[in-house]
């Protein structure tokens, strides 16, 4: 069936008048924001029951609406830092680690002796995987050499992120660091606009200072000014294993060698057990405003960040 000329025009007509009509306002889907968050018990195990009215959620000091909460489903992105002295402490923990997040990661290795080398890129390869675990196994001691362990973050926290996964940055520490032209804020400021969570795993005594090197032949004044020097570089780096995880919704954990291995199983459930919380922003609100995301249930505890990313 033909249609006139009138009839095309009119059709047009009431077309353009339903698409250009002054007053007609197409309605603004509100912005969302996917936080994710680890909720514990008092010891310090996952709890996987929690529902979105048992949590408060506020960015910028205004609060905000939960639209949606279920367990995390994005795979992850992981970089692993071994910053061991060579001495393949860690190899173990992170064999067992890998292994039970097998399937829903991908991996890079990174071993930091004195400047950090990558072992592996990211892959979730099994053969590739046990490879890189293979090579930070026993691998000589570093004498006089100080790991660059927050240049090895700062550069993770560049790779780690990644669209459709959740990015993680886990250190595995034994002290030892060389001094550094980094600052603290620096690092967690780049910590913060990747998105990563960041879990740190120290062996007891890695807090204590390097030994001093030599001092013969320097004056009073010069060894006082390398104790300076030392004492900020230790605060630098607490300041970004400890204040800069707890800020990402990690934690920094201080372990022996018996407890090193379920340390690290015990990250793999947490990171299996997130919850995907998505909350509509309030107006107003900006990357870097502060966030706060808290529970009613007695005896629970969140591990969410601190900040709202710019991912």
């Amino acid at each position: 069936m033909r249609l006139s000329l009138r009839t095309l025009l009119l059709t047009g007509a009431i077309g353009a008048a339903c698409v250009l009509a002054p007053g007609v306002v197409i309605a603004r889907q509100p912005a969302t924001k996917t936080i994710y968050v680890t909720v514990l018990d008092n010891k310090g195990a996952p709890i996987t029951d929690l529902g979105p009215a048992e949590l408060e959620a506020k960015a910028g000091g205004k609060a905000m609406e939960i639209v949606r909460m279920q367990p995390g489903q994005m795979p992850f992105r992981i970089a692993v830092i071994v910053s061991d002295a060579g001495t393949g402490g860690f190899q173990q923990g992170l064999a067992n680690f890998m292994q039970k997040l097998l399937g829903q990661a991908e991996f890079s290795l990174i071993s930091v002796i004195g400047q950090p080398e990558v072992v592996s890129d990211y892959s979730s390869e099994g053969a590739v995987l046990k490879e890189a675990v293979r090579r930070v196994g026993p691998r000589g001691r570093a004498r006089g050499v100080g790991a660059q362990l927050m240049e090895a973050i700062q550069e993770a926290t560049r790779s780690v992120a990644d669209d459709g996964r959740r990015p993680v940055i886990l250190v595995l520490r034994a002290g030892g660091e060389a001094a550094t032209t980094l600052e603290a804020d620096q690092v967690r400021d780049d910590l913060r606009k990747s998105g990563a969570v960041l879990y740190v795993v120290s062996t007891v005594g890695a807090q204590r200072p390097p030994p001093s090197s030599a001092r013969t032949g320097i004056s009073s004044e010069q060894a006082q000014m390398q104790d300076a020097d030392n004492a900020n570089n230790a605060l630098n780096i607490a300041q970004v294993l400890g204040d800069g995880s707890k800020e990402s919704g990690g934690r920094h954990d201080q372990v022996i060698s018996t407890t090193l291995v379920p340390a690290l199983e015990r990250v793999a459930d947490e990171l299996l057990s997130q919850y995907s919380v998505t909350c509509v922003l309030p107006a107003g609100v900006k990357a870097n405003d502060k966030l706060s995301i808290s529970t009613k249930r007695k005896g629970a505890r969140i591990q969410a960040p601190a900040r709202l990313s710019t991912r």
